[in-house]
């Protein structure tokens, strides 16, 4: 969050520099190259004025001292030609035979009479060059001409001075804003830090998680005391559900096994049972395994309570042996394949067990005699995965993704049965961090897979409460 606001805060400042930047950037370099070009001019006229009297004498003795001494103070070049564009000094070469340079358009021009100024590429020193001629009048009559030059390096470094320096102010600006910004938005972050951290603490499980109600901005206060009002509401609400848990619990079972021991006692003194009777004691005992399904369902609604560590393999191996006796009953093969090499995962405290009894009891129930059901364990890269296939009659592709809705029953379903065992799977997957997938087998039958996330620490120990 700090980050963000900072982040925030710097390319809005970085927005209004670039705006304010790039035109001073431009007014100032074209304010410099006029300011040089202004000087060159100056000292152009300054020449010419000083060189007229050599120029009506024609006499240029005295101008070789005068053009050494600028160029001593100033570094540029000075060529002086006459009427005719022949040079009568020269400073790159004082002492050097005459050239000509009428070819020079900006010679021309001032041997026309007029005043030049700008910057050009040199075909002789083979670089850009800026440049200011003037005429030498003498009663209206051109003599001759000045031209003062420079490398345009020196244009070119006098802007670049001037974009280092604004470049340079844009980054103290930065700088400032940046080490400003960082105690605003920390200021500004961390309550919204504070409110995370209460948020994922009531998520993870923690209702008496609140806020401390400081003060700040009214919106900030405002969120702060909408976020506790929430969360002793959730509080309230979930200790209610918890309390008419622990109250159903008892007041469901007690009624139910005070009737069933009232028709075993019917039963057991009248002889042999009625029809009625015995369809009494099976809706009996579908009540109270209905009941014992919705009490499961709503406490891991409620609470899944803590995460564990768990040999796979291990806990396969013990409900297998288990329900062993169930299946030899009926005529079942229930055997083992497991490949998990003693892989450890993470799962709801005792969710395994209920996950294996729903899916075998599930299995048991729709497997024809004689046939087979494998519950198999394998090991993936990151989880463990949990299959149990039977070779009964399976479901159609259409009821698959209907399998894991609370109460519904398919078109096989067996007499008794809630439609609560897959959900319950469901539900225990999920709270440990896995998933659960139905397919049907090509040959017949349904395979039922669980999968769930291998424990980092490697070895069966409890860890953690969900979300932590």
């Amino acid at each position: 969050m700090t980050r963000r606001i900072l982040v925030s805060y710097l390319l809005m400042t970085l927005l209004i520099l670039a705006m304010l930047t790039v035109p001073l950037g431009l007014t100032f370099a074209a304010r410099e190259r006029d300011r040089l070009f202004t000087a060159i001019e100056r000292d152009a006229r300054v020449l010419g004025a000083e060189s007229d009297d050599a120029f009506e004498s024609s006499d240029f003795s005295s101008l070789p001292s005068l053009v050494r001494r600028y160029v001593a103070e100033t570094g540029g070049r000075v060529v002086m030609v006459d009427a005719v564009g022949r040079s009568v000094v020269d400073s790159s070469s004082l002492s050097g035979p005459s050239r000509q340079f009428s070819s020079r358009p900006e010679i021309a021009a001032a041997l026309a009479g007029r005043f030049s100024s700008g910057a050009r590429t040199s075909a002789t020193l083979g670089a850009s060059i800026a440049y200011v001629a003037i005429p030498i009048r003498h009663e209206g009559e051109v003599l001759g001409a000045v031209r003062v030059s420079y490398p345009s390096t020196t244009v070119d470094s006098r802007t670049r001075g001037v974009w280092v320096q604004l470049v340079s102010l844009d980054a103290i600006v930065l700088a400032v804003v940046a080490t400003a910004g960082w105690f605003v938005a920390r200021g500004l972050g961390r309550p919204i830090q504070r409110l995370e951290s209460a948020a994922d603490s009531l998520a993870s499980g923690d209702l008496g998680a609140r806020l401390p109600v400081a003060k700040g901005p009214a919106d900030l206060v405002r969120v702060t005391t909408t976020f506790n009002t929430m969360a002793a509401r959730l509080q309230t609400l979930v200790e209610s559900q918890r309390s008419f848990l622990a109250d159903a619990s008892h007041q469901l079972r007690t009624p139910l096994t005070a009737l069933r021991l009232r028709i075993d006692a019917v039963a057991d003194s009248g002889g042999a049972p009625s029809d009625d009777l015995l369809a009494a004691m099976a809706e009996v005992d579908r009540l109270a395994e209905l009941v014992d399904a919705l009490l499961s369902l709503a406490r891991l609604d409620a609470s899944a309570g803590e995460i564990v560590g768990v040999d796979v393999g291990a806990v396969v191996a013990e409900r297998v042996a288990t329900w062993l006796p169930l299946a030899e009953e009926r005529d079942l093969g229930l055997t083992v394949d497991d490949r998990s090499e003693g892989a450890v995962a993470d799962v709801v405290d005792g969710g395994l067990e209920q996950i294996l009894d729903n899916l075998i009891a599930n299995a048991a129930d729709h497997a024809p005699p004689h046939s087979a059901v494998v519950v198999s364990v394998t090991a993936t890269g990151d989880g463990v995965a949990v299959a149990v296939t039977d070779e009964g009659p399976g479901v159609t592709d259409a009821h698959l993704g209907r399998m894991f809705d609370r109460f519904w029953r398919g078109p096989n379903a067996v007499d008794g049965g809630s439609g609560l065992g897959l959900p319950i799977v469901l539900r225990l997957a999920e709270a440990s961090g896995g998933g659960v997938t139905a397919r049907l087998r090509p040959e017949g039958g349904l395979v039922v897979e669980v999968r769930l996330r291998r424990s980092p620490l490697g070895m069966p120990v409890v860890r953690r409460t969900p979300g932590r």
